[in-house]
């Protein structure tokens, strides 16, 4: 899950979007008409909002699905690109299998994979990003080689290389929210605007209901959901203030706001699966 959401539930959302029909998005994906509507009736559910209408002209979205069409798309040109540049690599070069629990990952090792695949263009580099659950099950089938997790996930066999902090900010839209940008904010002045969080599913939610707690403090969202991608779509178009990675929103249209508190860090563990007879590893720790 994409900290939550199931990748394959938005790869049918996608697809579906592009052919406008569930006929043919279930050709396009050899798979069965059912399964796609129930895909998209379960990312819906998951987000807990409605992102497609039917009718007799076929599929059109609504706001809230045009809103997450947005965000991904530039997301699944990526990936095709890059499963097409693993699709044409030579055969017999290897596996490097990774796994993840965050989807902040990317940030911690894009410019070790680029490095390490620059030097081994004939390696396949598998990528699963899940729960750990699901990634303990790949381990037993072979199937998982580098590991990155929260600090608080266990992990049997797990051997440690390096962690890193995330310190996350608030953050709002900068076209919306101007009037805060030169504002020192405290937690009171935080909590009275509208905000867009997480559930409490995720790390970062928790770790700031954990500081609210410390502070006598409760907070209602104002939009509440799963997805990380549409929780950053909505706080860009000005629905809410929202907590995040700054490094995620260090760009036009957001503004990193200015506090007179600091959330608990939180942070992530790099390291292998000891138990992996994988020569690659040792290849792939001297990037890191």
């Amino acid at each position: 899950m994409l900290n939550n959401v199931n990748l394959n539930l938005l790869k049918y959302f996608y697809e579906v979007v592009n052919t406008k029909n569930i006929t043919k998005a279930s050709e396009n994906l050899c798979v069965s008409q059912p399964a796609i509507t129930k895909a998209i009736k379960n990312l819906e559910k998951e987000l807990n909002v409605k992102l497609l209408l039917r009718s007799k002209k076929g599929v059109t979205m609504t706001t809230a699905g045009e809103i997450l069409y947005d965000y991904i798309k530039e997301t699944f040109n990526n990936l095709n690109k890059t499963f097409s540049t693993i699709e044409n690599i030579k055969s017999n070069g290897g596996n490097l299998y990774i796994g993840a629990t965050t989807t902040n990952f990317l940030e911690f090792i894009k410019d070790s994979l680029n490095t390490f695949r620059s030097k081994h263009p004939n390696v396949h580099i598998d990528i699963t990003l899940e729960s750990i659950d699901v990634l303990v099950n790949r381990t037993k089938m072979g199937k998982l080689d580098i590991l990155i997790k929260n600090d608080y996930e266990n992990f049997d066999g797990f051997s440690h290389i390096k962690s890193f902090v995330i310190n996350d900010k608030f953050v709002a839209s900068k076209k919306h929210f101007s009037n805060l940008i030169d504002k020192k904010l405290s937690i009171d002045d935080i909590l009275i605007q509208p905000l867009v969080l997480l559930s409490n599913i995720s790390h970062g939610r928790r770790n700031f209901d954990a500081f609210l707690k410390q502070n006598n403090k409760k907070v209602i969202p104002t939009y509440e959901f799963n997805s990380y991608s549409l929780c950053k779509e909505l706080i860009k178009n000005g629905f809410g203030i929202g907590i995040g990675n700054p490094v995620h929103y260090n760009n036009k249209d957001f503004i990193i706001l200015n506090t007179d508190f600091n959330l608990p860090p939180r942070t992530f563990d790099i390291g292998y699966n000891k138990n992996s007879k994988n020569d690659l590893i040792q290849e792939f720790i001297k990037l890191l």
